[in-house]
């Protein structure tokens, strides 16, 4: 029997790795998910991650073309080191080349959004597109950019941190070492920051956060303000309000750099619905230059959770 082409991919994160066999158009074959366990340290995950692609090609009776990783921190994409994850207390990990000599595999690595946004391009919704951004609101605000059916990478295979962008240029400072960062102001945890801030300054407004999180303040999350939000809370609603029009904010200035003819919005943040996104699209629509951002369309992903792993894999062509 024949078989088309496959490839492998992992998305590694710090709490749990996904791995995946997939074929050339993205459809997964077979996949396996681990926890990472990154305290026991690079070699053991590494050989791990071999193991997983080992059973998934035994599982699926095929053979790979080869596999890609997708992780966060900054690499090397030359030779597939990983020069500092702090998700996972790496520093100076030689992943390409440590799992080329247990898999035989030829491998590549590239940072975890810009796999998703491969992924999605290829893949998910951003497909027919040539020109594509992959933008992900969650913990922080990351993304990737294709550009002419190409990933672009830049000068050191860290573009596409959008999260910090500069919004406010008097803004609180950043751990990247700016002030006013985009994730300062619409990421999950920038909303939770803000959810528990004001529901300790103000209990009677924030009640329903309050009794969401078991009256603790410093308990709530945007979990705790997207639910209260729902279920039509005025301060929670203010609170997506605002992080919405920074967001919508964001978009725009990515609209004016990259000229995407799509924008493909994910991350658990981005699920938060109507009182998060319509002030997103009304801010994005307000400040975007017309000639630039009026065909421009913003869409869900297509992916979801394997999108990295996807990606990948896809990379690995």
């Amino acid at each position: 029997m024949v078989f088309e082409k496959a490839y492998a991919g992992i998305d590694l994160g710090g709490t749990k790795m996904l791995a995946v066999i997939a074929d050339a158009q993205g459809k997964v074959l077979a996949s396996e998910e681990q926890p990472t366990l990154a305290d026991e340290g690079a070699e053991s995950v590494m050989s791990r991650m071999a193991g997983m692609v080992r059973r998934l090609i035994a599982l699926g009776g095929r053979q790979v073309s080869g596999l890609g990783v997708a992780t966060a921190g900054t690499l090397d994409p030359e030779d597939g080191t990983v020069r500092y994850a702090g998700n996972l207390g790496w520093t100076q990990v030689p992943l390409g080349r440590t799992l080329e000599r247990e898999l035989g595999l030829k491998v590549t690595v590239e940072n975890d959004a810009n796999a998703a946004a491969y992924g999605e391009w290829k893949a998910g919704a951003g497909r027919g597109t040539r020109n594509c951004v992959f933008v992900t609101v969650s913990t922080g605000i990351g993304g990737g950019i294709v550009e002419g059916g190409r990933l672009i990478r830049g000068w050191t295979a860290s573009a596409g941190e959008i999260g910090h962008l500069t919004i406010d240029w008097n803004g609180p400072a950043c751990g990247c070492g700016n002030v006013g960062c985009l994730e300062l102001y619409a990421s999950g945890t920038a909303i939770g920051k803000a959810g528990a801030a004001a529901a300790a300054a103000d209990p009677a407004a924030g009640r329903a956060m309050l009794d969401l999180a078991g009256g603790d303040a410093a308990r709530i999350t945007s979990r705790e303000v997207a639910a209260a939000a729902e279920g039509g809370n005025p301060l929670a609603l203010k609170l997506l309000r605002n992080a919405g029009r920074a967001l919508g904010a964001g978009l725009a200035s990515v609209v004016h750099l990259a000229n995407p003819e799509l924008i493909v919005l994910g991350g658990g943040a981005s699920k938060i619905g109507a009182p998060l996104l319509g002030p997103m699209e009304e801010e994005f629509r307000r400040r975007v230059i017309p000639s630039l951002g009026e065909k421009v369309r913003i869409v869900p992903p297509e992916l979801g959770v394997p999108a990295g792993a996807i990606g990948a894999a896809l990379m690995a062509e």
